[in-house]
């Protein structure tokens, strides 16, 4: 349904469907009628009605407590919760009304839902959750609406600025001032849009905090409905004892009735449509109760009557507003909507409650066209204040050249037209006033010169002469300053531009002034085509460091804002310097014929050019040295940066090359160990079983002829053995082959699995080396076994030999094992030592760069708030009246900025810290897990050998 821009009359329309009421009641606070809503999506309702007390959404504890044993002390109708009593001293005398609110509790109440138990556990979650964002937004929107004051600080100090700046100074050097004070206001702007942001995410969290208060709200009064055994009926023999034509009992009999449940089965007893009735007729309702005249009847007409003239009325009310608001603003409310008409002759509540919201929606409405005519007729109210200041400039400019120009109108807020109008006739009279100019300068060239006017004009050239001189002077003083403080400090390496070498004093001529004149205009160009290679290069470095932090591009930015207002500052000097040269160059072409008035004017432009000129000149060399001065800290902080990083990764890479060749050389220094063990072993194993051999031998050599035949015998078993064994040596010869490419594959997948060679040396599997190590035992004993019985006697005295030179060998290859293993825990422990010097840099690198964050922070908050240079210097200097807000505001931000960057440290640190505790926490569980299996396999490994 379209409402042309104005909200509808109907304030539920949009909103999800809601529970009806099916019976009116004259004491509730909640819309009667059937399409009455349900009060749980009008919440104010509970905040102005007198029966929550203090709070809008939850009951307080004492909401059972019988009213009728309170005390009778009240403060008055808004006294709070907490001091206020829970009724009046007359409902605990008056059952009647005491029934009466019961009853209409208990009818508000019935079309409640009951939610289920999971369902409020999540409401109550919900509203937990919902606390938490709620405080949360709350935060930032504090913090947001400080800043926006803030910045609307700053716009109101630079629009007074640009005010005085607009009235005070030519235009030429307004547009600095205007972009300064359009990026006040874009700022302000954001600033709001923030604001109305976090305010309406503020109202929507409240809004669903309401509405869930309204549902566990609702939902307990169901509950207390559902469980509420209230007086329905008396019993069927009251009447029966009483007599049917009795009058009847007292209101106190009611508490006599038969508790029961059911809305249903109202045959007899009390008539409840009674209690329908509307507010006003309460009384002879009351009066028919206790006199027992129940029975009279109205008329139902005059009972309408009230009714059907407040219905009419408010009808009449509405068309009244609707013609208002579409006079107010015909092109919008053009389509307002008519107001809801009466459906029949006599009006229900319904219709009253639409007619309300239909006065109320037009109210709101009227009173946001009022505040759009106010916002209009402020800003007409701005616009005429503004062209009050522009003809007030015009009329400091032509009181100058005539005293009878009138002032300009005051600001009345009754238009623009007068100020308009003024602005018109001062036009037309610097138009007058040009055509004057011109005539008396055409005047004045045919004129004559006379010789006092020749000697007026070369003095007042020569005083200019002078003032040149010495504020070349005084500049070449302070350059010498300059150079002393830079030959004094050996860490400065700012070195002295060109243009800044010393001149010597000249005599005066015109020769030499016009030189004079054209060195200062070259040495403006020169500026700007510096300021223009400033410009190009900050682009390019801005542009390199598109993708560095925040901070660097603000101040990158606000430099470049320094260089534009200091271009748009030169621009204006180079107008001021073209005009004092065709100033100078007519003074050259009519110096006879000039004046003493136009001689004094040139005096004091030139005066005026010249203090402007020096200023430029100095605010020109602060700028380019403020700019050296931040690209140099810049460099600097970047190279820093750029150094520690570089340095760090190369000590992660050297640390990365120290581990591998560790890892690398403890591995081949245990493959050494265990290799030299094994043959070490084996060594003995053959020595002693060739010396046991040996000592056969030569008994069976004693008994040999004896035992001939036994030998004979023998050397069949032995042959059979042989070929046995030798069948056993190729078997365990394959399965050495492929134990040993299992245990290959398995190097491989643990190389792929698991951390650095050491710690899976450490980890890796003694039961495949005890296996291994047996095997090769095995092999070793069956060689040893199959030579002793094949060459008893030739091998011993060989072999003893051969033993001795493999112990000779064993034994140096140990010893150089050893030497080696020492030089590798040296080195390892020179690793180490190294790795956490590499660290304690790393960390003091890391420290230094928060140091320099800080520092780019610092100087970032010193060009905060920093006065627009667009300010003519030849003015006076006046009492800033912004100067303390610009401050604090200073402070607050530095404040700020420092409370932040305090806390990314302590979150830095804190984070580092518990890296750190992990590391360690890994390492040690690493040495646990290894300490068991190292043990195993050294108790697993004499015992195979």
């Amino acid at each position: 349904m379209a409402n042309d821009g104005l909200r509808t009359q109907y304030p539920y329309g949009g909103l999800s469907p809601r529970p009806m009421y099916d019976f009116p009641s004259p004491t509730s606070n909640y819309p009667s009628g059937i399409p009455a809503t349900s009060p749980s999506f009008f919440p104010m309702a509970y905040s102005i009605s007198p029966r929550f007390g203090g709070s809008a959404f939850i009951p307080p504890a004492d909401i059972f407590v019988d009213p009728r044993n309170a005390s009778t002390n009240d403060n008055g109708p808004y006294t709070p919760r907490a001091f206020k009593n829970r009724g009046s001293g007359a409902l605990g005398s008056d059952p009647v009304a005491m029934h009466l609110l019961v009853e209409t509790a208990m009818i508000d109440s019935q079309n409640f839902d009951i939610l289920s138990v999971e369902e409020v556990e999540a409401l109550k979650q919900e509203q937990k959750g919902l606390d938490g964002r709620l405080s949360t937004v709350r935060k930032r929107l504090e913090s947001e609406t400080k800043i926006r004051d803030a910045a609307r600080s700053l716009t109101r100090l630079n629009s007074r600025e640009d005010k005085g700046h607009r009235r005070g100074l030519s235009s030429r050097s307004s547009p600095p001032v205007k972009d300064t004070s359009v990026r006040a206001l874009d700022e302000l702007a954001a600033s709001d849009k923030k604001v109305e942001d976090f305010t309406r995410e503020l109202l929507e969290v409240e809004s669903r905090m309401r509405l869930i208060d309204m549902q566990l709200l609702m939902h307990t009064a169901a509950v207390l409905q559902l469980t509420h055994n209230g007086p329905r009926k008396r019993k069927q023999n009251a009447d029966m004892n009483n007599g049917g034509d009795r009058r009847p009992d007292s209101p106190a009999s009611i508490y006599t009735y038969e508790n029961e449940r059911g809305f249903g089965g109202r045959d007899d007893g009390f008539d409840e449509r009674s209690l329908y009735r509307s507010p006003e007729n309460l009384d002879s309702l009351m009066n028919a109760l206790q006199n027992g005249t129940h029975h009279q009847s109205h008329s139902v007409d005059k009972q309408n009557e009230p009714l059907s003239a407040m219905s009419k009325r408010l009808e009449e009310l509405n068309e009244n507003l609707r013609g208002l608001i579409i006079e107010a603003n015909p092109e919008r409310n053009e389509r307002y909507p008519p107001p809801p008409q009466a459906s029949g002759a006599t009006p229900d509540a319904a219709e009253l409650e639409r007619q309300l919201d239909f006065l109320d929606q037009g109210l709101r409405d009227i009173s946001t066209e009022h505040a759009t005519q106010k916002v209009s007729t402020d800003a007409n109210g701005a616009v005429e204040e503004r062209l009050q200041g522009i003809n007030t400039q015009m009329y400091a400019m032509l009181s100058a050249s005539d005293d009878n120009v009138p002032p300009p109108p005051s600001v009345t807020g009754s238009g623009l037209q007068e100020q308009l109008d003024y602005l018109e006739d001062s036009f037309y009279s610097i138009e007058r006033l040009q055509y004057a100019l011109n005539d008396q300068l055409d005047d004045l060239r045919q004129d004559a010169a006379t010789e006092q006017g020749l000697e007026k004009y070369e003095t007042t050239l020569t005083k200019l002469w002078q003032m040149i001189q010495r504020g070349e002077e005084e500049a070449r003083e302070r350059k010498r300053e300059r150079r002393r403080l830079i030959a004094d400090d050996p860490d400065n390496t700012e070195e002295v531009s060109p243009d800044e070498s010393d001149m010597g004093e000249e005599t005066f001529s015109l020769l030499a002034f016009d030189s004079k004149i054209q060195t200062i205009f070259r040495r403006a160009m020169s500026l700007k085509d510096k300021q223009s290679i400033l410009i190009r290069q900050i682009k390019q470095q801005r542009e390199l460091n598109s993708k560095s932090d925040a901070q660097r591009e603000e101040q990158v930015n606000r430099l470049n804002e320094q260089v534009l207002s200091a271009r748009s500052e030169k621009k204006t000097m180079e107008a001021e310097l073209e005009r004092a040269m065709g100033q100078l160059t007519a003074f050259d072409e009519a110096k006879v014929q000039a004046d003493d008035q136009a001689l004094r004017d040139a005096l004091e432009r030139n005066a005026g050019l010249k203090t402007q000129i020096l200023d430029a000149q100095e605010r020109s060399n602060a700028f380019e040295a403020q700019i050296r001065e931040a690209e140099q800290r810049s460099a600097a902080y970047e190279a820093q940066i750029r150094d520690a990083q570089e340095r760090s990764l190369g000590y992660e890479a050297h640390i990365h090359e120290a581990q591998e060749r560790t890892t690398v050389l403890e591995v081949q220094l245990k493959e050494a160990q265990e290799q030299s063990r094994a043959e070490a072993a084996t060594i003995q194993a053959e020595l002693a079983q060739s010396m046991s051999k040996i000592d056969e031998a030569s008994t069976a050599l004693l008994a040999a002829t004896a035992q001939k035949e036994a030998a004979e015998t023998r050397a069949k078993e032995a042959t059979t053995a042989l070929s046995s064994k030798e069948e056993e040596l190729r078997n365990l010869e394959g399965e050495v082959v492929r134990l040993t490419t299992e245990l290959t594959f398995a190097k491989a997948e643990l190389d792929g699995a698991y951390g650095t060679r050491a710690e899976r040396a450490a980890e890796s599997g003694a039961t495949t080396k005890k296996e291994l190590d047996e095997i090769v035992a095995t092999n070793t004993a069956l060689l040893a076994e199959i030579t002793a019985l094949q060459k008893v006697s030739e091998a011993a005295s060989q072999s003893e030999q051969e033993a001795r030179d493999n112990e000779r060998n064993v034994k140096a290859e140990l010893a150089g094992m050893a030497i080696e293993y020492e030089e590798l825990t040296r080195d390892a422990i020179q690793n180490e030592k190294d790795r956490d010097a590499l660290e304690a840099s790393i960390d003091r690198l890391r420290d230094e760069k928060e140091l320099l964050e800080l520092e780019l922070s610092d100087e970032r908050v010193k060009w905060l708030g920093i006065r627009s240079p667009s300010v003519a210097a030849g003015a006076t200097a006046t009492p800033d009246q912004g100067a303390t807000s610009i401050r604090m505001l200073r402070e607050d931000f530095r404040k700020m900025m420092r409370d932040r960057t305090a806390e990314a440290l302590r979150a830095l640190r804190s984070e580092q810290e518990e890296r750190r505790k992990l590391e360690a926490m890994v390492r040690q569980l690493r040495k646990e897990s290894q300490l068991p299996k190292s043990n195993l396999s050294k108790s697993v490994t004499p015992a195979s050998t």
